[in-house]
């Protein structure tokens, strides 16, 4: 299924990278100036799109802000909320919160630091995205952590996952030592089928899935939606 009429365009005019460059670009830091090579190897459009107009977002794992700073400059969004578990990355977003200011045009964007699921906004959200998170979570607490994104989706509303895929094998070596170099972490890669079975427990249908490669990158974007609740007819 594609985005169709309910999917947005991309972030900006010129696509994500323009975007990001417009975010980031003249900002001090290694960390932000890396924000402006993401789109380079992260389908970062390719998620965008999945997000529907004035639907309320919460993006877990935010980091730096640059999704919601994105879906900000489409002005297209009612509220945008991200969470992160480090606090240098949330007052990167917060300053990108500040330069890219509140208006009647620009939905208002919220960061936070949390370092549990209990942290989290409560919602409903229309969107929930967790995009190059889960990879960084222990395998033991995966089933937890997504579930509780899950629980914080909305009637109508869609759960967008996009994470490092383990397929090719030499692309997945790539994604570990990239990860093993920037966070000094050992990725954990999750297999797309156990997201979809953990969706489907919560009552969510799958609407997407494809596979993307960005240079030596590889990468599983996974979409699901929750029904509407069935209103009986007299």
């Amino acid at each position: 299924m594609s985005p169709g009429t309910n999917g947005a365009a991309a972030a900006t005019s010129a696509g994500a990278r323009a975007g990001a460059k417009l975010l980031f670009g003249d900002q001090p830091g290694l960390r932000a100036r890396l924000q402006t090579l993401r789109p380079l190897i992260c389908p970062v459009d390719d998620v965008l799109e999945w997000v529907p107009e004035r639907a309320t977002v919460f993006d877990i794992g935010c980091g730096a802000g640059l999704l919601p700073g994105l879906l900000a400059l489409r002005r297209h969004q009612a509220a945008i909320c991200g969470v992160d578990a480090s606090p240098h990355a949330i007052a990167i977003a917060r300053a990108l919160a500040d330069r890219v200011g509140t208006s009647t045009e620009r939905p208002p964007l919220e960061f936070n630091v949390t370092t549990s699921t209990d942290e989290w906004p409560s919602g409903p959200f229309g969107v929930v995205m967790m995009v190059d998170v889960l990879h960084h979570i222990p395998p033991s607490a995966h089933r937890r952590f997504v579930s509780a994104a899950l629980a914080r989706v909305a009637p109508g509303g869609r759960f967008v996952y996009k994470d490092m895929a383990r397929r090719p094998v030499l692309h997945a070596v790539a994604n570990r030592l990239h990860d093993l170099v920037v966070a000094r972490e050992w990725i954990h890669y999750v297999d797309p089928h156990v997201i979809g079975a953990l969706a489907n427990e919560a009552g969510l249908i799958p609407l997407h899935a494809s596979h993307h490669r960005r240079w030596w990158y590889a990468h599983d974007l996974l979409v699901f939606e929750r029904r509407e609740p069935a209103h009986e007819t007299t």
